[in-house]
């Protein structure tokens, strides 16, 4: 069964405001930021002094959510395993092209053992 956008949201919500709560929690309760309540430009003022990579990932999910192009690979354009994207929901690559960029062939290991 496939997520609805919202639990979606909310799940992309939740990591993020993991990396915020220390500098945010007395403002925002967690189900607050969780709810939807804060619109997307509420969180882009509050993103606007963080620079942390994986914070950007999260907004640039948050993105992808709303223009229809989340859990679709950059690649192939298959759809993405709503496992893989449970797992890590700034996932942007599906698993066979994840393997066909980052598998590296058990040949290599032998060629760098052997010469190194």
């Amino acid at each position: 069964m496939k997520k609805s956008k919202r639990m979606i949201r909310r799940q992309i919500l939740s990591r993020m405001y993991d990396f915020l709560q220390d500098q945010y929690a007395i403002f925002y309760p967690r189900e607050t930021f969780l709810s939807g309540e804060l619109s997307i430009h509420d969180l882009d003022a509050l993103l606007a002094f963080k620079s942390d990579s994986q914070l950007e990932e999260l907004r640039n999910a948050l993105d992808r959510l709303e223009d229809g192009s989340y859990g679709i690979c950059i690649s192939c354009k298959a759809h993405i395993s709503q496992k893989m994207l449970d797992r890590d929901p700034v996932q942007r690559i599906c698993s066979e092209c994840e393997q066909k960029f980052f598998h590296v062939p058990a040949s290599y290991h032998f060629v760098q053992h052997v010469i190194g």
